[in-house]
């Protein structure tokens, strides 16, 4: 009698990391493939048929979503050790005529240079065969064979070089070089069906008539001929089926092709590749010595004996692939050489282990390891009551390296739901592992989370959660949400956006606000409320579609396990997953006690110590806490749980003003708990932690247990380096992290503010709980995993060097597009600053499953500070936003900002942010803020004995602390070696960013401030603070605290222009007579007002429009009783007037004129006293008018002042004459 045995219960030890097929643009290169019918034509045209895709295609509807990016068969195969790339994806798309082929490697050695980025599409003539792809290493591994077989009869073979995928240009020789085209023989006979690939010399195909045709080459060969080899059971009948179709109950239809019963469907051969293992149609297991071309072993795949007309009520199915494993066990069990596992869909499934001794003996050679023991693959919906129906899809049993001890992965799928399952055995004791030792995948994706919740109370914007819905960096990518939004439009028969090219967020705001109408309600007002309402609904609408479509991308289609490395992959439609390891607290997360409880000995730690004489912690005792905790606030309501989360944010990143039981106590008061909370919701928590003691068995240890199987940093550095692919893959295995982290500590930090209030009485006294303490310690983590949930969630421009396009094939226009594109790539922050940085972990004493978790958790530890402890959160935080600053991400770094803490430094950077913002008046806040504790970060190492050597800079050392390596060089050298260097360095420098920003106001304030800390002996330091002071004195017109500044300066002539200039030309002249100039400064202003009125030009019809420096020069003088100066400088400036052949008419009657002028020497010369002045040029040199320096005397001056009275008498009678004035006799004539 068989014993059936059924997997009871499995635990989620690991979980998936998605990622999809989102190529990079400039990437893809599309190559046309030969057919056989133009061969010859072909590899005489010596144009190359390749392009390389500079733009993303048009997505315009699902029906072209499916065909261009939904593949219908795709998997991964990996090479070799010790190349790169070595895992390679490869996928049919568009009708099965375009493979493509894109690398998928997780790291590579660091001493690799090249990224494999390229994206290699063949585009065949004939579609592709289903099963008609297989990928093995070349000869001499530096490249890779391609075998595929098309709907015509062809057996192409490429020879790919692993530099495809890592330069643009390695592809464009001709494809008649690595590209070969065969036809074989059996091929006009029969059909193939499926091909096996063992070596690139060997490959296998099964024929439509139930044969097996083995391909093989010479060493050396191109695939431009193979040598045939065909193995059949030797029947005369089978002879026959090449030639005459039997149509009756032994034919199958399959995709156009009758297939006979006894058609091999699953292949695997040997290690000495003497035997063909064969699973065929008909529910057989076949053994072909291919030595000898003999059939040597049949039986049915379940040992049992078939009539006839049984047979087809096992048929296999033919669109399915039916896998045939050969494994080994490291120790030789009863002489047996290696196995074989089957499996047979019939009736609920079942698996054989064949033991293997001696195939050509047959059924003595062969033997079935378990005849009486039925094995049952997992059900993951065991509930008798459930009406799914789950198959095998894929499987792969391996030695596990120790001993008889093996591994199993199976991938079981039920429509488009599927569920990975992992064993470990020992052959011995097979029957009690196969039923006990079962664990699984946790399938956790950001496409899951539930879809925004649209309150009435709520502040938020209903558009604006939407979009953060949808645009979360991880959930949809862009070519999603871009057929989405053409099929709504579509659908809605609304027209397209206003501007096509303006961003999708845009775009998806036009297209749905579109089609709803603000109304108005019976009274006559604008109806918001429906409109919203009207809003939200077509939101939901446009998700159904989203949600439609990225379903579709996540059918599953086969699993992949990379031998080298120990690791499965899961491939999709469009994507694949990565499966790791489960951490500890995600082992918490995602089992419940009860399971953890019956399969601790599946744990590799299922104890956790906190210390040393502590009693260790069991995981099931641990999971009690984070299932009931989880529970707990699971069972909120909505609006309980957003103020929660609003509380809490307060609670995290403001400075606290109380006590911690205060805190705690607030924050329960704060939400209401007392009202919100339901009895049921207590009474369901008290039960949840029934197992452990209810409330009483709540222990601080307990919570510390779970808090310390947080993430820690190894120190065991690897040489590998990460690849884009696989940085890509870390992001996204972090979110997942950060995530589940966060969720597990908010869940106990509410189970313990609600337990602390509510349970935690005098009354009812919980000493074994530490509320406070446990408070503290998860609100540190909190803020950790809150600051890196920010980081994995926004995303930012960096650039990216272009990729090398071939020049015979790639124009000019189209490169500087491509290039113009690769250099605006976006990638979250956490990518970008953190996750390039560490070292993947290797994977030679330790499975890549495994390693990729730590790796995961390395990132993590990474932000935080790694394992330097010097590194605080708060130094991480400056650090983030001085590295959003030096990349002029100011709109990140504006959100940001609530992060920041309150020390000094992340003070001065709050103020680099409004600098950069213009907010002048918050960055002089903070700067002065940050003032006094970033000047004197040396006194932690130098106290001076004399407190006022603190004003000196040479008692002054540096600081030791790096702020350009701290601001991620936001600071340049210069900029930082002002910081620690005391106050007046530190004013320094901020005067200088006020300077730099055209902000003189706050220039003149922070060099002043400067200048006030400033010793006044050291004239180095003050003369360029003074020159500051001065110029952005003068730009804000502030001319007292120039001329302050002038006076001080130590040489002060050099400013003393640019003070004369610019009070003048503001009509400032009073202000300037009264400011108190020193001898030496007197002197100067006189000397220049001096030769700014000589160098002035006098044009007497427009002198009101000329700076009255002669005017200003004698004022001068005269406020300094200097009163024959005075007329001095008017004489000048009215024999300049008459030189000029200035006429009484047209003199102005205003101060200008003649007339005046004169009156006004004569009653300065008659002040004087002595009146006279000298006239001319200095020491009687002539002075450019022909004149010599003279004595005028007032009589003179009179005598000059009769004649132009005269003069005016003569032209207003009409007695006047004209004489010429130019000494070349030409018409220029002049009033006598």
């Amino acid at each position: 009698m068989d014993i059936e045995i059924v997997p009871e219960t499995s635990l989620c030890l690991f979980k998936e990391i998605r990622v999809g097929n989102e190529a990079g643009a400039g990437n893809v290169i599309q190559i046309e493939v030969p057919s056989t019918s133009v061969t010859a034509s072909f590899s005489r045209n010596p144009r190359p048929r390749r392009r390389v895709q500079i733009t993303r295609p048009t997505i315009k509807d699902e029906e072209d979503f499916g065909r261009r990016l939904l593949a219908s068969s795709s998997s991964i195969y990996f090479g070799a050790a010790h190349t790169y790339p070595r895992s390679i994806v490869w996928r049919i798309l568009e009708g099965a005529k375009v493979l493509e082929l894109r690398s998928a490697d997780l790291s590579k050695s660091d001493r690799e240079t090249k990224e494999a980025t390229c994206i290699l599409q063949l585009f065949f003539p004939n579609a592709i065969r289903y099963g008609g792809v297989a990928l093995t290493d070349g000869e001499d591994h530096a490249s890779l064979s391609l075998f595929v077989l098309t709907q015509g009869a062809e057996l192409y073979t490429f020879t790919i070089r692993r530099d495809f995928f890592c330069y643009v240009k390695a592809s464009e020789e001709g494809i008649n070089k690595w590209c070969k085209i065969f036809k074989p023989s059996s091929f006009s006979i029969n059909t193939p069906y499926r091909l096996f690939a063992e070596t690139s010399l060997h490959i296998v195909v099964s024929l439509s008539d139930g044969r097996l045709l083995h391909l093989t080459r010479g060493s050396g060969g191109d695939g431009s001929h193979w040598h045939e080899t065909t193995y059949s059971d030797g029947q005369w009948g089978s002879s026959l089926r090449g030639l005459v179709r039997w149509q009756g109950s032994n034919v199958v239809k399959f995709d156009g092709t009758a297939l006979d019963q006894e058609t091999p469907a699953g292949i695997a051969l040997s290690s000495d590749r003497k035997h063909a293992f064969v699973v065929c149609l008909n529910h057989t297991l076949k053994v072909w010595n291919l030595d000898v071309a003999r059939n040597v072993f049949s039986t049915d795949l379940l040992g049992q004996k078939r009539e006839p007309h049984e047979i087809p009520k096992v048929m296999l199915d033919p669109g399915m692939e039916h896998k045939v494993q050969i494994f080994q066990a490291d120790t030789i069990t009863d002489g047996d050489l290696y196995y074989v596992m089957t499996f047979s869909p019939h009736g609920l499934g079942q698996f054989k282990i064949w033991a293997v001794r001696d195939p050509d003996e047959g059924a003595l050679g062969i033997r079935d390891m378990f005849p009486e023991v039925t094995l049952r693959p997992p059900d993951p919906d065991p509930s008798p009551e459930s009406k799914s129906i789950w198959k095998v899809a894929d499987f792969k049993v391996r030695s596990a390296g120790k001993g008889r001890e093996m591994e199993m992965w199976i991938l079981m799928r039920s429509n488009k739901y599927y569920r990975l399952y992992h064993l470990k055995f020992d052959m011995y004791n097979f029957a009690i592992f196969w039923r006990d030792d079962w664990s699984m995948t946790a399938s956790e994706t950001l496409d899951q989370h539930p879809q925004p919740h649209i309150s009435d109370d709520g502040p938020e914007d209903i558009r604006d959660m939407w979009l953060s819905f949808f645009l979360q960096p991880g959930r949809y990518p862009e070519t999603v949400l871009e057929t989405a939004l053409s099929m709504y439009t579509v659908a809605r028969k609304l027209g397209s956006p206003a501007k096509p090219s303006s961003s999708l967020k845009e775009r998806m705001c036009s297209v749905i606000a579109s089609n709803i109408r603000l109304r108005k309600t019976n009274t006559g007002s604008m109806d918001f409320k429906n409109y919203q309402a009207d809003i939200n609904k077509e939101w939901i609408l446009f998700g159904q579609d989203v949600r439609d479509l990225n379903t579709s991308r996540w059918d599953v289609l086969s699993m992949a396990y990379d031998e080298n490395v120990d690791m499965p992959w899961v491939v999709f439609a469009d994507g694949y997953s990565a499966v790791r390891d489960c951490s500890r607290i995600e082992t918490l997360a995602h089992n419940t006690s009860l399971n953890l409880a019956k399969s601790l000995n599946l744990l590799e730690s299922p104890s956790i110590e906190i210390e040393e004489d502590a009693e260790p912690k069991l995981a099931d005792e641990l999971a009690v806490l984070v299932e009931a905790a989880s529970a707990f606030r699971k069972s909120f309501n909505y609006s309980l749980r957003q103020s929660c989360k609003a509380v809490l944010i307060t609670e995290l990143w403001q400075d606290p003003l109380h006590s911690v039981p205060a805190r705690m106590q607030s924050f329960y008061d704060q939400c209401n708990f007392a009202e919100e909370i339901a009895d049921s919701c207590i009474g369901d928590l008290e039960a949840g932690l029934g197992s452990i003691g209810g409330y009483s068995g709540l222990e601080t240890e307990l919570f510390l247990a779970i808090i310390n199987d947080l993430p820690q940093m190894s120190a065991d550095a690897s040489n590998l380096s990460v690849s884009k692919f696989g940085l890509k893959v870390l992001v996204e295995g972090a979110r997942q992290m950060i995530d589940l982290h966060e969720r597990v500590l908010l869940d106990l930090l509410i189970m313990v503010i609600f337990v602390n209030a509510e349970i935690d009485t005098e009354e009812n006294s919980m000493e074994s709980l530490d509320a406070s303490k446990v408070y503290v310690v998860l609100l540190e983590l909190l803020k950790q995993y809150q600051m890196m949930q920010w980081l994995v969630n926004n995303v930012r421009a960096y650039k990216e060097e272009p990729e090398t396009h071939a020049p015979s094939t790639t124009s000019t226009i189209e490169r500087q597009k491509s290039d113009k594109r690769s250099s605006s790539k976006t990638s979250t922050v956490l990518e970008n600053l953190f996750a390039v940085d560490p070292k993947p972990q290797a994977y030679s004493q330790q499975s890549q499953s495994t390693a990729l978790t730590r790796s995961i958790q390395d990132v993590l530890k990474w932000v935080i500070g790694g394992n330097e402890p010097s590194i605080t959160l708060d130094s991480v935080l400056v650090y983030v936003q001085c590295n959003l600053l030096a990349n002029q991400n100011i709109e990140l770094a504006s959100d940001f900002l609530r992060y920041q803490p309150s020390t000094a430094w992340a003070t001065y950077i709050k103020g680099r942010l409004s600098l950069v913002q213009g907010q002048f008046t918050e960055a002089a806040i903070y700067f002065k803020k940050a003032a006094f504790k970033l000047c004197k970060l040396f006194i932690i190492l130098f106290f001076p004995a004399d407190p006022t050597d603190f004003l000196s800079s040479s008692a002054r050392p540096k600081s030791s602390f790096d702020f350009q390596s701290a601001s991620h060089n936001l600071l340049s050298p210069l900029e930082a070696a002002h910081l620690g260097n005391g106050l007046t360095s530190y004013y320094t420098h901020v005067l200088t960013l006020f300077e730099s920003s055209q902000c003189h106001s706050y220039t003149s304030s922070f060099a002043q401030l400067a200048l006030q800390f400033s010793p006044a002996t050291e004239t180095d330091q003050t003369s360029p603070l003074l020159v500051s002071l001065f110029h952005a004195s003068l730009s804000t017109h502030d001319f007292s605290t120039a001329f302050s500044a002038l006076s001080r300066h130590p040489d002060p002539t050099t400013l003393l222009p640019s003070l004369i200039v610019s009070m003048l030309s503001n009509n400032e002249t009073p202000k300037l007579l009264s400011f108190p100039f020193s001898p030496t400064l007197h002197s100067a202003v006189d000397t220049f007002l001096l030769q700014k009125a000589q160098s002035s030009v006098i044009e007497p019809n427009e002198s009101s429009r000329i700076p009255k420096y002669y005017n200003i020069l004698s004022t001068w003088r005269l406020r300094h009783n200097d009163f024959r100066g005075a007329a001095a400088a008017l004489l000048e400036r009215l024999q300049r007037v008459q030189k000029l052949g200035a006429r009484s008419g047209q003199i102005s009657d205003g101060g200008e004129g003649v007339i005046e002028g004169y009156l006004t020497v004569i009653n300065l010369l008659a002040c004087a006293g002595e009146g006279w002045v000298l006239s001319g040029g200095d020491d009687g040199a002539d002075i450019g008018n022909g004149e010599k320096r003279r004595v005028v005397t007032i009589k003179d001056v009179r005598k000059g002042y009769q004649d132009e009275l005269d003069r005016r008498s003569m032209i207003e009678n009409g007695r006047f004459g004209f004489e010429c004035t130019n000494d070349n006799n030409e018409d220029e004539m002049d009033v006598l």
